[in-house]
């Protein structure tokens, strides 16, 4: 099981938008075209919802990586004699 520091951030960062797209946080995404639905806890949530779908797109798959090569590069460095 991995327990680095960048791929325990990057599962929680998939996570959280997991979590709020269950929730429905999709439909409350007008919020970027001016549309708000709900009033301001609908626009909160919608902000809430792009921010976690940008982490889950774009940061969580960089610190995955970049975990799995630091353990990957950690794991070589002590197998050397």
């Amino acid at each position: 099981m991995m327990r680095h520091p960048f791929v325990l951030a990057s599962l929680g960062l998939f996570a959280v938008f997991l979590l709020l797209h269950l929730t429905g946080g999709r439909q409350y995404v007008g919020v970027l075209s001016g549309t708000v639905v709900g009033g301001s806890w609908g626009a909160g949530f919608g902000l809430l919802y792009v921010l976690a779908w940008f982490g889950a797109v774009l940061a969580a798959p960089v610190l995955l990586l970049a975990g799995l090569l630091d353990s990957a590069f950690a794991r070589a460095s002590r197998a050397k004699p």
